[in-house]
């Protein structure tokens, strides 16, 4: 069983700094978080980062992972409009292809919406409260999504946070770590969602124009397919 703690720099996320080492396989650490705990396996950032944030040494397997790595693992679950621009769900992707993961765990990746399309992502520095434009995108979906396909590879995703959270996760503790199991969900459940990925994705005829993609309709499609199923009632 493959562990992987995802570690986000919410002003709180200083309280994995006292975590026993040994609770995960990896710990990947977004942008500023590798800063929170010295046993990070994996760094991940965006080009835009700043370069006197980043590590200076790296330790025995310590790896930076960048764009280069992250960005055709996108491209491979149907691109960023689908996967989400959120490093959370960036971050997620790339475990899910590059880790073999059997469970993945965020902390300090609340996202919290300020609102006016706003939100604190909780990723850009301990203690920063820096708000980040989304357009409008629908956290629970994208994270729905990647629920979804870390559910088809065997993967449970939960969220270590006991704070306000934009993420549906399954909330756990470091004690129930083990108690975390993939989501229930099904090809079969997913299939309206993915149809509509699908259709979008579908080579248009010679000099017909590409419509953008109607994400908030895909978006609720995916939210759908995680809703529980209502019993008839004879």
């Amino acid at each position: 069983m493959t562990k992987v703690l995802i570690l986000g720099s919410a002003p709180y996320a200083i309280e994995a700094a006292g975590w026993p080492v040994g609770l995960f396989d990896h710990v990947v650490a977004i942008h500023d978080a590798w800063s929170i705990r010295e046993d990070w396996t994996h760094m991940i950032h965006r080009r835009d980062f700043s370069v006197d944030r980043r590590p200076v040494l790296l330790e025995g397997d310590q790896k930076v992972v960048t764009e280069a790595e992250f960005s055709p693992v996108q491209t491979l679950y149907g691109g960023a409009p689908f996967t989400g621009g959120g490093m959370a769900f960036v971050a997620g992707y790339w475990v899910l292809a590059s880790l073999a993961p059997s469970r993945i765990y965020y902390f300090g990746c609340d996202m919290v919406e300020l609102g006016g399309g706003r939100l604190y992502e909780g990723q850009d520095g301990p203690g920063e409260m820096h708000p980040a434009q989304r357009g409008g995108e629908n956290l629970t979906a994208k994270a729905r999504r990647l629920e979804y396909f870390a559910a088809q590879a065997g993967c449970g995703i939960g969220n270590l946070s006991p704070y306000r959270s934009a993420l549906p996760y399954q909330r756990v503790t470091l004690e129930g770590l083990d108690r975390l199991r993939p989501a229930s969900v099904s090809p079969r459940d997913a299939e309206p969602a993915r149809q509509r990925e699908r259709r979008w994705d579908a080579p248009a005829a010679v000099g017909t124009a590409v419509p953008p993609p109607d994400l908030a309709d895909i978006d609720a499609a995916w939210i759908r397919c995680f809703a529980p199923r209502v019993a008839a009632v004879a």
